[in-house]
């Protein structure tokens, strides 16, 4: 049996996109097969797997997240917007109409502002600042905020001082970050107020190009840590494109570029049939 999927692209957060609406009792693909095509160079190669599925309550849709180790997420940012972009182009949403749709994290509201490019609302963060700083070698400061997944954000002067390298693994995993860790967010404020992020990202286990929950999370550091830092945020990406984070009455969104790559076919033979 052949395997049709659709690649996509949320900002260089890059995503396997599986059409299950025509089977609402999908519990998705095994873990072995989530890990072997996203496995870079021997399979078709992503950050992660997303599945649209049929809606149940009213909502225009549901979608599932898999990190690319198999394993699955409650909630991606770009993989959101990547998702929303799908859907419009399967016809379930309008573009420039606001709609609802479900991840594993709750329900989240999404507009597609124009075949290339989405928004979604992010569930309210929760955030929380550790007590003490964190010894990885040197000691910093380490805030910890839930933008529907797990962030540790880290506000640093340059990111290409190698701390990135050495120490974001490490925090990824602290004990700090709870017992399943969490993505590890370092962030420097330009001089014109926008931002650059690089995430080191759980699931992936490492870095990614881009990180939608991640931009979310540090602007929300910034906006409480840093007096005078205003929204709408524009956040630069390690692929150098950029997203933008906002808030309005219905809370925290995230816009950016999300766009279909390629569309192709698993064969059986790449094991397809799991």
């Amino acid at each position: 049996m052949s395997f049709e999927f659709t690649k996509m692209s949320g900002a260089g957060n890059d995503f396997i996109v599986l059409d299950s609406t025509g089977n609402p009792g999908s519990r998705g693909p095994s873990p072995d097969f989530i890990a072997r095509v996203c496995r870079r160079g021997l399979g078709v190669g992503a950050d992660g797997l997303l599945e649209l599925l049929p809606p149940r309550d009213g909502e225009a849709f549901r979608m599932s997240y898999f990190n690319s180790d198999g394993g699955r997420a409650s909630m991606c940012g770009n993989g959101a917007r990547c998702i929303c972009s799908f859907a419009f182009s399967l016809g379930l949403v309008k573009m420039g109409e606001p709609f609802d749709f479900t991840s594993d994290s709750g329900l989240h509201h999404g507009l597609v502002l124009t075949p290339g490019s989405s928004r979604i609302w992010l569930t309210e963060p929760a955030t929380s600042f550790l007590k003490k700083p964190l010894d990885l070698g040197i000691t910093i400061p380490v805030s910890l905020v839930d933008t529907g997944v797990p962030h540790a954000v880290v506000i640093r002067d340059r990111l290409d001082d190698g701390t990135f390298e050495r120490m974001a693994p490490l925090l990824r995993r602290h004990p700090e970050t709870g017992p399943a860790g969490a993505n590890a967010d370092w962030v420097m404020v330009r001089p014109d107020g926008s931002l650059s992020l690089r995430t080191f990202e759980r699931g992936v286990e490492g870095e990614t190009l881009a990180c939608g929950t991640g931009a979310v999370a540090a602007v929300l550091v910034c906006l409480e840590t840093l007096p005078g830092f205003r929204l709408p945020a524009s956040v630069q990406v390690a692929s150098g494109l950029s997203l933008t984070v906002g808030r309005d009455e219905r809370g925290f969104w995230l816009s950016g570029e999300a766009r279909a790559v390629y569309r192709g076919v698993l064969l059986p033979e790449n094991g397809a049939e799991a």
